[in-house]
């Protein structure tokens, strides 16, 4: 049984609507009865030895019995079968093992991950590991998000690298974590070489900003809502314009304004883009990143009689506009904008996906555009009319 919930740190779970609703996800699978506690610990290795002090501080009521869970961080949506997967192997490995989940960083047979959504991830599991064994693990490549392990060994090894390590198969953790830090360099190619200024709005920590000066050598700035992820972005860019975007005094004008995964988030995104037009130099562009509401994750999901919010994706809680390419277009020109290029980031649908018998040549079929079908998010560069 588990009784002690042990979480390390990366953000404030309750600092923002999707970190907070992932955190209540999360809460919702863990045993009512455990007692949870959080940490700063940024690693496992570090996590095990708060672990052990902290638990000095809230006794057991029976040591012998009782398991802790171990949470590398908050910001993570777990399997359906996780913790029960992780309960029964503890109870077979014994006492000398710590049970791990496997994760979206480190999968079963190191297989690339193939879902997009919280009912893929479901479906990834179940198929991934239908008759999967047990799979031990080096010690000194312990490097698991999620793990379970007796308290009394906890309690009796001072390091964790002491003990036996344990993958197990049907239970598996997708880790959202790095959603304010990446460098999206699926999208770099997009912005003009020719830009010497550019605005990401709502860019997070500035990865992106600070991979584009890394290969366009431009001056970057940042506006972003969030103080926290501020802070942070003072390292990685030139300027920060923490706060509303339409308040900020921002009196700059920028070669090109990105937004990457931000316009799905607000409820009128034309005058998002219409602040944008009037904070662009001559000649100026906006490049965006839109998820796709029509790729075959979604659909797929929908057949099944799902629609699962989630922390990030397409199904992102704060989603409040849904996008295809024909109203993405029908956005920019409402805007006032014309489009120089539409991209697209592609998760190709897997071997069991097939649309047969709906699209034959009849007057009654669908017309099927293959390319919409795989297109995760669509990438669009335009300038004023």
């Amino acid at each position: 049984m588990i009784e002690h919930v042990v979480v390390g740190h990366r953000w404030n779970p309750e600092e923002s609507e999707e970190l907070r609703f992932g955190w209540q996800a999360l809460q919702r699978q863990l045993p009512s009865s455990a007692k949870v506690l959080h940490t700063q610990a940024s690693s496992m290795d570090m996590l095990w030895l708060e672990v052990r002090r902290l638990l000095a501080l809230h006794p057991s009521s029976d040591a012998s019995k009782g398991a802790v869970l171990l949470l590398t961080h908050p910001h993570l949506a777990l399997a359906p079968q996780t913790l029960s997967a992780l309960e029964t192997a503890l109870q077979q490995e014994g006492n000398d093992a710590v049970c791990w989940a496997f994760d979206s960083h480190h999968t079963h047979n190191n297989e690339p991950i193939d879902y997009s959504t919280w009912r893929g991830l479901e479906r990834y599991v179940e198929r991934k590991n239908s008759a999967a064994a047990l799979q031990s693990v080096a010690t000194d490549q312990h490097a698991g998000l999620v793990g379970l392990v007796s308290l009394e060994t906890l309690l009796s090894a001072q390091t964790i690298s002491q003990l036996k390590h344990v993958q197990v198969p049907h239970a598996f953790a997708h880790d959202f974590s790095d959603y304010r830090s990446s460098s999206r360099a699926e999208v770099i190619h997009m912005v003009p070489q020719t830009a010497r200024k550019v605005l990401d709005v709502g860019g997070g920590e500035g990865g992106f900003l600070k991979a584009l000066q890394q290969s366009h050598g431009c001056e970057t700035h940042l506006a972003e809502q969030d103080a926290q992820a501020c802070a942070v972005a003072q390292g990685n860019v030139d300027h920060v314009w923490q706060g509303d975007f339409f308040s900020a005094p921002i009196a700059e004008r920028f070669d090109c304004i990105t937004f990457l995964d931000v316009l799905e988030h607000t409820t009128e995104p034309w005058k998002w883009l219409e602040r944008a037009s009037s904070l662009l130099a001559s000649q100026g562009t906006v490049v965006a990143s839109i998820p796709n509401v029509g790729h075959w994750s979604v659909i797929a999901d929908l057949l099944e009689g799902r629609w699962d919010y989630a922390p990030v994706g397409i199904h992102c809680i704060t989603h409040l506009r849904f996008f295809t390419r024909h109203s993405i277009e029908a956005l920019f020109a409402q805007a006032g904008f014309v489009l120089e290029a539409i991209d697209a980031t592609h998760v190709a649908p897997p071997p069991w996906w097939h649309t047969d018998g709906m699209n034959a040549a009849t007057s009654n079929a669908l017309k099927i555009e293959a390319d919409s079908l795989s297109a995760y998010a669509f990438l669009v560069r335009a300038r004023l009319k």
